[in-house]
């Protein structure tokens, strides 16, 4: 994800990355680039903590403070503003790195359906620059938009509800992975939304979070990130979003696509999304690759949403883990990986 002025800032050994969209400056990898060195240091100039344990307790404290932001953002007046829509919009999430961006694309393909860029905007504080820029539009349009909301939800029906005319669509699509955490919010404001939760082997989804985002963009290019996450912290965030995804599953609204059987049986997939949705299935979806590799969106990226489908992700745990992550893994997720059947 871009900063702010679209760069990596790397100062002292600790990578910071300021995602300007969330308004937030968010810590995504500490201490690797400066391990070799912290790791022959004995003790601070006080003699009372070790430089890598006074690292850590200020990582901490950063990230202490910015879930209290965000839930005093969560809480605040403007955005639980009443407003509602009736109207059957569509909402994908579920853990990052489970095939949220692959389903986006599809049904982004659907000639009634606008599914733009992650927006974030149920996520975090909206950062008109960013979505301008994402959404290409002009900066004072989007300002106009904000400034005569009455609350957070009415700006993203009407933020969205513009980008899908302007692609001359009926419908408008958000995907944001951390949405699944925030269906009681939708469901307030948008009563008639349906929920899609996008579902991977939280196995797969651990190997590949370990190293997400492998580039960052910086401006029109990529820069690599040298993410090296540790797989207990990578199970855990998969646990946390599936966990708050399925106890959803009594609702209507809500359906469960395993991105084992979409990329496996794409066109069977897809119809279960379209009757739940109640729009028509339409032959465009299959057609995915040739509509999306005419867009400029740089989020789409992957060969796996611009090309051809395959199944060689699928059980990459096998080969990627160790027997020691394994059994981390098996040890934090065994009952839920049980649950949605993948033991």
């Amino acid at each position: 994800m871009r900063g702010d002025s679209g760069t990596v800032d790397v100062s002292d050994g600790v990578c910071y990355i300021s995602q300007s969209h969330i308004g937030y400056t968010v810590i995504t990898a500490v201490l690797p680039r400066v391990w070799p060195q912290l790791r022959h240091e004995r003790k601070d100039t006080h003699g009372s903590r070790s430089v890598i344990s006074e690292a850590l307790r200020t990582v901490r404290w950063i990230r202490s403070r910015l879930h209290l932001g965000h839930r005093l953002y969560y809480h605040s007046a403007w955005v639980n503003a009443a407003y509602r829509n009736e109207a059957r919009v569509i909402i994908v999430g579920g853990c990052d790195r489970s095939g949220t961006t692959l389903l986006r694309a599809a049904l982004d393909s659907h000639p009634q359906v606008a599914a733009g860029p992650e927006s974030w905007l149920f996520c975090y504080k909206p950062n008109l620059p960013f979505l301008a820029e994402e959404y290409c539009m002009p900066l004072s349009d989007v300002e106009i938009m904000h400034r005569s909301a009455s609350g957070l939800a009415a700006f993203i029906d009407r933020f969205l509800t513009t980008y899908a005319q302007r692609e001359g669509k009926a419908i408008w699509c958000e995907k944001s992975p951390r949405n699944v955490l925030r269906l009681e919010y939708i469901w307030t404001h948008f009563p008639n939304a349906r929920f899609i939760h996008v579902i991977r082997d939280g196995r797969d989804v651990a190997c590949s979070l370990r190293h997400h985002p492998k580039r960052q963009r910086v401006g029109n290019t990529y820069v690599p990130t040298n993410i090296n996450r540790p797989i207990r912290e990578c199970i855990a965030h998969w646990i946390w979003y599936v966990s708050a995804g399925i106890k959803h599953r009594p609702d209507p609204r809500y359906m469960e696509v395993r991105y084992e059987e979409l990329v496996r049986d794409y066109a069977g997939q897809t119809r279960r999304i379209c009757e739940h949705c109640d729009i028509e299935w339409r032959a465009e979806l299959l057609e995915r690759e040739k509509i999306q590799s005419t867009k400029a969106d740089m989020e789409i990226v992957n060969t796996e949403v611009r090309g051809p489908l395959y199944e060689s992700s699928i059980g990459r745990w096998r080969e990627s883990l160790s027997i020691a992550e394994q059994r981390i893994v098996l040890r934090k997720a065994s009952y839920l990986l049980r649950v949605l059947e993948y033991l």
